[in-house]
This record gives C-alpha cells, sequence and structure tokens, in this order.
C-alpha cells in the first residue's frame, strides 16, 4: 500500500513539473523587450559584445558587455564596427539579443 501511494505521489509530482515547463513556454512569446543603440565589438559562435548607450528603461550606463544570441536571433547582416539598433528580452538571469539591424 505504501508503495502504490509513493507511486502515485511520484506521478503525480512529474505530472506537475511537466505542467509548469509547457505553462513557462506558453508565456515566452510575450516576453517583454528593449530596445537599445551601439556599436559590435565583435561576434562569438553564441553572442555579441556590444557598446551601448544608456538604457534607462533598465536603469544601464552605457557599457560595453557581451549579449548571448537568441536562438532565432536576426542579425542582418550586422557586422564588428556597425552602428546598431538591437532588441533584447530577459533570458534566465541575463539578457539576450533577438536582433540586431545596422544603421546604414
Amino acid at each position: 500500500m505504501r508503495a502504490l501511494f509513493l507511486s502515485a505521489l511520484l506521478g503525480a509530482s512529474v505530472s506537475f513539473a511537466s505542467f509548469a515547463v509547457q505553462a513557462n513556454e506558453v508565456s515566452s512569446p510575450s516576453a517583454q523587450r528593449w530596445q537599445g543603440h551601439g556599436v559590435v565589438q565583435s561576434f562569438s559562435a553564441q553572442s555579441v559584445m556590444l557598446r551601448h548607450d544608456a538604457i534607462p528603461e533598465l536603469k544601464w550606463p552605457a557599457m560595453t558587455m557581451p549579449f548571448t544570441l537568441s536562438a532565432g536571433a536576426v542579425l542582418n547582416g550586422a557586422k564588428p564596427g556597425d552602428e546598431v539598433t538591437f532588441t533584447l528580452e530577459r533570458a534566465g538571469d541575463g539578457f539576450q539579443i533577438v536582433s540586431l539591424t545596422p544603421q546604414r
């Protein structure tokens, strides 16, 4: 009887965990996004180093920092040295670039 109860409890917790993951996936398309302006310093396989202007909505001063590129990031042919506008969104404890648009 105890084994049956523990098995049912384990099954319920796995189902709840699966539901929680699905709920997060549903809410991610409506993620809050911010716009910025800066200059591309460099690219690596999954990130971009940007020297960006202040982003008042995030209370960030102008600075140079790396950003992870989202899986479907649209780079629009941006390359190091390009002045760009960019869109970023929260990703875990940090932020990720969703798109870069060169100002040509």
